[in-house]
């Protein structure tokens, strides 16, 4: 009966635990009819029919089958780009430095640290990191990871498998779904396995890590001269206050140096304590009475709320390392690849206009007045003297 029933009649619950539900489409719970265990590898757990009235009438061997492929069936589909990466088929399995940093990724359960992955980096050119793309994988400037994996289905079962694979209690204590970024008040939480589930431990938060990755990003990208500036943003970003924010921009190694919040309430305290000790030497006035009359409601004119701004953040000393190095001299630069020894025939052409506008000018610039002047050719029958002897002799005639 159970081998006929439907994939959607199983569910995999937070204890581990394979429960069958015998009516199909009811949405509560069924029983448990088989149970996970720790396998070969931590995303290949191995499955164990329990021993119970619903289990006895089935042939064991092939439930058990029927099971390993429900349960391969439901990994890949919570996990799909993780676990495509096993596969490796065509000309990503076919390069041997894009499925070393796979392999490394898979094994990490979608998440890796950079550092680890550093001198495989170095040997990928444009077509292995397209190839990377393909298999959904991200190489940010601190963590390696698959954008897809930050579902709340994919964390909530990184979870049960992390905590199967190294004996630690179910169910899983995993941030709630869809959460930014969780408070931990655990000092002794498993960094591990916070970076494994997608929600890597920083300042006493469990931070998603596609959230994480983009305010890295703007820290460096944002950087110059080896510091940079908080932003309300990134706060935003995280969901978090803007002391949680500073304390997770210490935890990935920057440093404070300034804060005008520290300033400005140091700055009131002084205030306060000089205005005390002035009002102690003076001596007291005699209280007169006020004989001013309160401003009625009606003449009261309400104030014009002005919008509150943002108060400036502080500013951090840049963490040093192969990241600094690209940043921190003025952020990421982005250069246009250009061919070697070819002219470039547009700029040599804007420059000879250029040339040749400014010689022009210049000619111009340097010429005085003209003056043109053109003689008519003289003829001697135009002249005045013969003009009047032809009319003489007309008139005789």
């Amino acid at each position: 009966m159970m081998l006929d029933s439907d994939p959607t009649q199983f569910q995999l619950s937070g204890e581990g635990e394979i429960l069958w539900q015998e009516k199909r489409n009811n949405p509560l719970p069924g029983v448990p009819v088989a149970k996970l265990e720790k396998g070969a590898h931590i995303l290949k757990p191995s499955v164990r029919v329990l021993e119970n009235e619903h289990t006895q009438k089935q042939d064991k061997q092939a439930f058990l089958d029927h099971l390993n492929l429900w349960l391969q069936a439901h990994m890949t589909r919570v996990l799909e780009s993780l676990m495509l990466i096993e596969a490796g088929e065509g000309a990503q399995a076919q390069d041997e430095t894009v499925q070393a940093i796979a392999a490394k990724v898979y094994d990490g359960m979608g998440v890796v640290p950079r550092e680890e992955l550093e001198d495989l980096i170095a040997k990928l050119d444009p077509e292995k990191r397209a190839l990377l793309r393909l298999k959904k994988i991200r190489l940010g400037p601190v963590l390696a990871f698959i954008p897809a994996l930050n579902k709340p289905a994919a964390v909530r079962l990184r979870g049960l498998l992390w905590c199967l694979y190294h004996g630690a209690p179910l169910p899983a204590n995993v941030p709630a779904d869809g959460i930014v970024s969780a408070t931990i008040t655990d000092e002794s939480a498993n960094a591990v396995f916070y970076r494994s589930i997608g929600y890597p431990l920083y300042g006493g938060r469990a931070v998603r890590i596609d959230m994480l990755d983009r305010v890295i990003n703007a820290v460096y990208e944002n950087a110059k001269h080896g510091k940079f500036h908080a932003q309300h943003q990134m706060a935003e970003w995280l969901g978090c206050g803007i002391e949680d924010l500073y304390r997770i921009l210490e935890a990935m190694g920057h440093k404070k140096i300034h804060d005008p919040a520290e300033e400005k309430l140091a700055a009131e305290e002084a205030a306060e304590k000089t205005a005390l000790q002035e009002q102690k030497s003076e001596p007291e006035a005699p209280q007169q009475e006020d004989n001013t009359k309160e401003a009625s409601e009606e003449d009261a004119k309400p104030e014009e709320k002005k919008p509150e701004e943002k108060p400036e953040l502080a500013t951090f000393a840049l963490k040093r390392g192969k990241a600094f190095d690209q940043g921190g001299k003025g952020g990421f630069q982005h250069k246009k690849p250009h061919s070697k020894g070819k002219p470039d025939k547009k700029k040599d052409f804007d420059k000879k206009k250029s040339k040749s506008k400014k010689d022009f000018r210049k000619d111009k610039k340097d010429r005085g007045p003209r003056v043109i002047s053109i003689e008519a050719e003289k003829k001697a029958e135009d002249s005045p003297f013969a003009i009047l002897e032809q009319l003489k002799n007309k008139a005789d005639g």
